[in-house]
């Protein structure tokens, strides 16, 4: 049962859901500027996408509006995203089949267990994470990706991570704890890498 939280624990969540707003508007201002989407999957973000929709679902079933308003403004910055992404002619194929296969999916499970969304974006999140992890350290290139966009997500987590554990939210706890070390992996990463971009 999620506790409802205070306004003072809001802020806390309004800041790391900034946070998350910063780190994908940065991604997609580097893109706007380089043009460069190497290190960029689009079904990893498509994945992501409809994994912020499923959170803004969770978050509006659950009357936690103030992260259903940053989420959908995720979801437009996420979209920006993948339709950079897309516009790489070897990469269009692989979106408009994940966006072809992920969209009703999502669409289905959303409407026949809308209280489960939060489960399905955290279960998004780590399917879109874990091959692009992997994807990366394999081929050891980090450019396209942003620096910055790396630590607002960091910082994201640690926000939401304690926002979830005062509310009782076990799929952003989940999910946090998951990004954490994946994020973790991959800043080390790409320190070690980057001049290989």
């Amino acid at each position: 049962m999620i506790n409802h939280p205070s306004l003072l624990v809001n802020v806390l969540i309004v800041v790391g859901e900034g946070f998350w707003v910063f780190s994908t508007a940065t991604q997609l201002i580097q893109l706007y500027r380089t043009r460069n989407t190497r290190g960029l999957s689009p079904p990893s973000q498509t994945l992501y996408a409809a994994g912020s929709v499923a959170w803004a679902t969770y978050f509006a079933v659950n009357h936690l509006w103030y992260p259903f308003v940053t989420n959908i403004i995720i979801i437009f910055l996420g979209t920006a995203v993948l339709g950079y992404t897309l516009s790489n002619r070897k990469k269009f194929g692989q979106g408009l089949t994940a966006i072809a296969v992920v969209g009703p999916v999502t669409s289905y499970l959303l409407i026949a267990h809308p209280g489960a969304g939060g489960w399905l974006g955290m279960s998004y999140n780590w399917i879109a994470g874990t091959p692009w992890l992997f994807r990366v350290i394999r081929r050891k290139k980090v450019s396209g990706i942003s620096e910055n966009s790396m630590y607002f997500a960091l910082g994201a987590m640690i926000c939401v991570l304690s926002y979830g554990l005062i509310i009782h939210s076990w799929p952003l706890i989940t999910g946090c704890i998951q990004g954490l070390i994946y994020e973790s992996i991959m800043l080390k990463f790409y320190y070690r890498h980057r001049r290989h971009g």
